[in-house]
């Protein structure tokens, strides 16, 4: 089966709304269109311009549609909860006249989870009461999506409070399905220790999104042996062009044909932390690996 595939500014090395280091946005949209890309996703907001007419404009001309938009915060601080709802708000009030219709919501890295990411045994789980703090606030972010005609897919993720299967499945237990959908990254699942094509499966009806990551074996291994944090895997290059390492593409797609998949798929494939490749090169590779395998165009 074939999807749009679209990119994200990830992948250019975006994390920040602004860094000198950073390409141009204009730039990036010009690469993202020029490997072969359809979509984009927002990226932290205020990277891409957050008036949505200019947003639009830049897009149309360059035939990239905006796939969803992402909030990426610490979720079970109660300090910081108000913030969150108040980035929510922000992104969802960008989305709507655009009509992206997707709001992608991860819980923010902590200093405790990106030490044992990827090694589920060692990870120190929130107590009940962060917990319900983290649902909670999850629950209140997609309320306000809801509201803009946005539906919020959260994204498991290394370094944080939902990265393992348990987690996984205890967020998908404890949350409205009407209010929180699921995004599969198949990267982030295998540093987790989760299959992505199971999770596919067994919750295809709750699955909204997908990022197509791909992680290396032989620094994978490394997290376990040598019990490397996420930056320190990050360094080593964890994350590498789609087909080059651990995921099976092929299965993948397998997966999407059998639970009737129809949203968009986005490349993650975060830039070279040692800047020894070149961005537009790995995402016309990843494009071209998605397309040997039936899932792109």
């Amino acid at each position: 089966m074939t999807i749009k595939v679209g990119n994200a500014p990830t992948s250019w090395g975006i994390e920040k709304p602004a860094d000198p280091s950073y390409p141009s946005w204009d730039r990036v949209l010009d690469e993202v269109a020029g490997s072969g890309y359809t979509g984009v996703e927002l990226g932290p907001l205020g990277y891409f311009p957050t008036d949505p007419a200019t947003l639009r404009s830049e897009l149309d001309r360059r035939g990239l549609a905006l796939s969803a938009g992402v909030v990426m915060e610490v979720l079970h601080d109660p300090g910081t909860a108000e913030t969150v709802v108040a980035k929510a708000r922000e992104v969802c009030a960008l989305l709507e006249p655009l009509g992206t219709r997707l709001l992608v919501l991860i819980a923010g890295w902590t200093p405790t989870r990106v030490a044992t990411a990827g090694r589920p045994a060692d990870a120190e789980r929130l107590d009940e009461t962060g917990w319900r703090r983290l649902v909670g606030t999850a629950e209140r972010v997609a309320e306000i999506a809801a509201t803009a005609g946005v539906t919020t897919s959260f994204h498991p993720h290394a370094g944080t409070d939902v990265e393992t299967a348990d987690e996984v499945e205890r967020l998908l237990a404890d949350t409205d399905p009407g209010l929180i959908t699921l995004c599969v990254d198949t990267g982030h699942c295998l540093y987790g220790g989760i299959d992505p094509v199971e999770l596919l499966i067994d919750h295809g009806e709750r699955v909204t999104h997908v990022h197509f990551k791909d992680v290396d074996p032989g620094v994978l291994e490394a997290v376990q042996t040598e019990g490397l944090s996420f930056w320190e895997a990050y360094r080593r290059g964890i994350f590498c062009p789609l087909g080059r390492g651990a995921v099976d593409f092929s299965r993948v797609a397998g997966a999407l044909a059998r639970i009737g998949y129809d949203g968009w798929g986005t490349v993650e494939q975060d830039a070279s932390p040692t800047g020894d490749s070149v961005p537009a090169t790995d995402a016309r590779a990843s494009l071209a690996h998605l397309r040997s395998v039936g899932l792109a165009q």
